[in-house]
């Protein structure tokens, strides 16, 4: 994403989208609420919050404002914050619901808002992360909906400029998380440096089958910005710092051919290949998959995000490791800023919730557990 923005801004005018399929509504405990069909499990109850993993964004970036507390957000009682992600299929998006939820629940706690006076939030998106028209008819239907403002994770960086416009018309204002769009219309945006954290990703990976051979990059859908950045940070890391490493092909999640097709075509063509990164949690699992059935355990396969299979796979050894969200704390910060720009607060023009890389040696450790998720 075009990150032309930066430092703080004042809001006035702002935009908006929201999105998705399914849906659930939590209330101030994250307990789903009935919303009619496709109801999607809640969050956890905040109840324990020594059980919540600790929110953090990294200490380096220069912040106009905290958005790991609700310290300060003036919100109207009453108030209602759409959230749509790119679906709801993964530990990575129940994460960012948790994260969401809580901060909500925080905000309710922290101005004694109960009852029909609470801030409320959906959580919506498709069956598939993959699903475009899916996810642009859900946010027309939230927009329809008029909320005090949303969050957005864009399944295609370039499809969403007319709900914006209707968002910016109407005075939503409209966060990004996890993935942009090509717009300046959004007030701000909580996103990871992806472009780094596939940069990671590669030295890695070269690490892995000693900085020589052959390897390849699965991608998840191509008009995606985090996969466009993720396999961009990848190339530009192995073009600058790996000249003996050879990048095979570029494979992206398509609806002509499925993963598995793609993948014996890629070993087929290329019999020497020595690893292969995969740009998101799907991708990950399916390549993992695909080795087992292929009895391939001497391919080094690199991951993106950590859901519970990834970990076991870390643990025995399929997978060398992953580059690791921080999904809860994106959830959390994009409420936070979502919520301050509705109430014409001082907000970032851009986020970093930051990554970590994770592996067999590091993955215990505690400082590690709020990138992990089940």
């Amino acid at each position: 994403m075009k990150r032309k923005l930066a430092g703080a801004i004042l809001l006035s005018l702002v935009t908006a989208i929201s999105a998705s399929c399914s849906r659930g509504e939590v209330n101030a405990a994250g307990s789903a609420l009935p919303t009619g069909k496709n109801q999607e499990s809640s969050a956890p109850s905040g109840n324990n919050q020594d059980d919540e993993p600790e929110i953090t964004l990294p200490e380096e970036q220069e912040l106009a404002v905290d958005y790991t507390t609700v310290k300060g957000v003036r919100a109207e009682a009453g108030a209602y914050l759409a959230v749509v992600a790119k679906g709801l299929d993964s530990g990575y998006w129940d994460a960012v619901k948790e994260g969401a939820s809580r901060a909500i629940e925080d905000l309710n706690e922290q101005l004694g808002y109960t009852g029909d006076h609470e801030i409320r939030m959906t959580f919506e998106g498709p069956g598939d992360n993959s699903d475009v028209d899916s996810q642009i008819n859900t946010i027309d239907a939230v927009l329809a909906e008029n909320p005090t403002a949303l969050c957005l994770a864009a399944i295609d960086m370039k499809s969403c400029q007319p709900q914006l416009e209707t968002a910016q018309d109407n005075g939503i204002p409209v966060v990004m998380l996890d993935s942009g769009v090509e717009s300046d219309l959004a007030v701000s945006s909580c996103i990871t440096d992806n472009q780094s954290a596939a940069a990671e990703a590669a030295k890695k990976l070269c690490e892995a089958v000693g900085d020589k051979g052959q390897v390849a990059v699965i991608a998840h859908i191509q008009s995606s910005e985090t996969s466009a950045d993720r396999v961009a940070g990848f190339r530009r890391e192995l073009t600058a710092n790996h000249p003996e490493i050879e990048l095979a092909e570029v494979l992206y999640e398509n609806e002509e051919e499925t993963i598995e097709n793609m993948v014996l075509s890629l070993l087929e063509a290329h019999p020497d290949l020595k690893g292969i990164f995969c740009t998101n949690e799907s991708m990950t699992e399916k390549m993992l998959d695909i080795a087992l059935d292929l009895e391939r355990d001497d391919l080094k396969i690199v991951g993106f995000d950590a859901g519970e299979k990834q970990i076991k796979a870390i643990a025995d050894g399929s997978e060398y490791g992953t580059v690791c969200q921080n999904p809860y704390g994106m959830g959390y910060a994009s409420v936070v800023a979502a919520l301050r720009a509705a109430a014409h607060q001082t907000v970032d023009a851009y986020i970093d919730p930051g990554y970590q890389w994770i592996d067999k040696s590091n993955m215990e450790l505690e400082e590690n557990q709020k990138y992990l998720y089940k």
